[in-house]
């Protein structure tokens, strides 16, 4: 199973600076996600991989063999687009089949493997309909089926859950996960929705400003944010700033507008001064709501506003400092109007202290 490799890929499309420097590995038999904001150089790095674009610098790969400019037909790579491409005259199993033959494939074994990719993304019942006739889900299944029937070294998908509804990307999003167990797949896949990648990624990439800015274990990329635009890009996060007091072993103390706050270094391998400014990470789940604080990273104050999502509550809490959090609370209840003296508290290690 191969591995991908990009190093210092760089692209410029007129005056923009698409791709600065990209630096990735998507390990063999893994699915990798991207996520990042909309002209951070995503689907630019896909299109290059696949060879719709020549790189302007750096390199390009698969299991130490430089690709970079290999032809397109003789990478092993397939990619589903956004749109699907399917075409509308022939039907799903003649679409799934497509473009085998030119590459040398006979008739019989291209049936064979449209068929059996039919089957792996359970299309196989609608194999003589036309696309026209599939939902969004039933079409990109289609898609991914005749990128699978090329057998490739590696699959690339870009925004493959984006014109779903829930429950269809909820489906292809577990179809996906399967595929790369079951069939030792190396997939790098483009997202706009951080929650999906989150789910679906053994590791996960963000990227800004045509690089890289972190990748790793998406719960290590989540909880360990490389800094505070990383971390609400994520998801929902409490920052504020402190000075810090003491640090060692990975770990700080700052002095902050709620009281001291105990927690650990997003960048232990560089940490920062004592005095130095920090900025102090706390997510909404991890704060704890409670009339008796332990010792330390508690803050009293009242909740002010309630969100009730069903399995939780997204409350406003104020504190006599000014500072306001966002506390998650699970299995809510109402705690608006109440005239209990309340405190949020964290454990220290979900307390994340990033590089202002």
């Amino acid at each position: 199973m191969p591995t991908l490799t990009v190093t210092g890929l760089r692209r410029r499309l007129g005056s923009a600076e698409v791709l600065a420097g990209v630096d990735l590995e998507v390990p063999a038999g893994t699915l990798s996600c991207l996520v990042g904001p909309s002209g951070s150089g995503k689907t630019t790095l896909l299109k290059i991989l696949a060879g719709k674009l020549d790189p302007e610098g750096g390199k390009v790969s698969l299991d130490g063999r430089d690709w970079s400019f290999t032809p397109p037909a003789q990478r092993g790579i397939a990619m589903v687009m956004q749109n699907y491409a399917l075409f509308p005259h022939l039907s799903v199993r003649e679409n799934a089949a497509f473009g085998l033959e030119e590459l040398g494939v006979s008739s019989a074994e291209a049936a064979r493997r449209a068929d059996e990719a039919l089957r792996w993304v359970r299309a196989h019942e609608w194999a003589a309909r036309r696309p026209q006739e599939l939902s969004g889900g039933q079409q990109q299944r289609v898609a991914l089926a005749r990128a699978l029937a090329h057998e490739p070294k590696l699959l690339l998908l870009d925004e493959p859950l984006s014109n779903l509804d829930v429950a269809s990307r909820l489906e292809l999003r577990s179809m996906l996960r399967a595929l790369v167990r079951e069939k030792g797949l190396t997939v790098l896949c483009v997202l706009h929705d951080q929650k999906d990648a989150l789910a679906m990624a053994d590791r996960l990439g963000v990227m800004r400003g045509g690089k890289v800015i972190q990748s790793g274990l998406p719960i290590d990329v989540y909880r360990r944010p490389v800094d505070s635009w990383t971390a609400t890009f994520l998801g929902m996060a409490n920052l504020f700033k402190g000075k810090v007091l003491q640090v060692g072993a990975g770990e700080f103390l700052a002095e902050t507008a709620l009281g001291e706050v105990r927690g650990a270094l997003a960048l232990p391998s560089a940490p920062p001064q004592v005095g130095a400014e920090i900025v102090v990470c706390i997510r909404p789940e991890c704060l704890h709501l409670d009339t008796l604080p332990p010792d330390e990273n508690a803050f009293g104050g009242k909740i002010v506003d309630s969100l009730f999502q069903g399995d939780h509550a997204l409350h406003d809490f104020a504190t006599p400092s000014g500072v306001a959090l966002k506390v998650a609370e699970f299995n809510p209840r109402q705690r608006v109007g109440s005239k209990a003296s309340w405190f949020v508290w964290a454990e220290p290690e979900d307390v994340v202290g990033l590089q202002s």
